[in-house]
């Protein structure tokens, strides 16, 4: 994953990378070592590697997702999540469902994949245990497009820190982020959205956004 995710960001024909604010234009002025360390998120990625393509359809993954959703899995959504050191910002609470234009009881699973060692201070996953069977959640455009920070149990979170190559496998209603880095190390991690095959989406988006929030709209998870 790691060697995938290093060479699509050294390619400079791409138009599917966003880099950190903190760096913006200079992107494409950067040496290679420090274009990896620039990068926020890739989406998608399965389209441009083998490799990671691969990772999104190995058997043991796609058997769980069948056993969880009670049918085959299909991919709806794959995707780098990358963390650069002392830059790598927040990604603040949020339902990854509110970016889906699929029922809300769309049995969703997002399989979050880390490349390296994934702690608290590099920005590991946060979650409120069992927040999802509370529903769908207004969303509103602040930092991004997130769960208002007052609606967030902060009594509740848990931190869940993954060692390289670690997965954890979560409901689309989860209320999840991740705190910015202020670590010296990097965290690279993959994420790939599941539905179940037979899954039909919404006719329009305005339906979900109507039960979301219309801030979301041209949202991008």
């Amino acid at each position: 994953g790691r060697a995938g995710i290093r060479d699509l960001i050294l390619r400079r024909d791409l138009d599917n990378i966003m880099v950190e604010s903190a760096v913006g234009e200079r992107f494409e002025r950067l040496t290679d070592e420090a274009r990896l360390d620039s990068v926020r998120k890739m989406m998608p990625i399965t389209d441009y590697d083998d490799r990671l393509k691969s990772l999104s359809e190995q058997p043991e993954l796609t058997a769980l997702l069948e056993r969880i959703m009670g049918e085959p899995p299909a991919l709806s959504q794959d995707m780098a999540m990358l963390k650069p050191p002392r830059i790598g910002r927040e990604k603040p609470w949020h339902q990854d469902m509110a970016y889906f234009d699929y029922p809300t009881d769309t049995m969703i699973v997002g399989a979050w994949i880390a490349l390296d060692e994934s702690l608290p201070e590099n920005g590991c996953m946060m979650v409120i245990p069992g927040s999802h069977h509370e529903g769908p959640m207004l969303h509103w455009a602040r930092r991004d497009w997130q769960i208002c920070d007052s609606d967030v149990q902060l009594g509740k979170i848990a931190a869940l820190p993954l060692p390289p190559g670690g997965c954890l496998l979560f409901h689309c209603l989860l209320h999840h982020g991740t705190p910015p880095s202020r670590s010296q190390r990097r965290r690279w991690a993959l994420q790939f959205h599941y539905r179940p095959r037979s899954a039909l989406p919404l006719y329009n988006s305005d339906l979900r956004l109507s039960v979301f929030g219309t801030d979301g709209k041209d949202a991008a998870c």
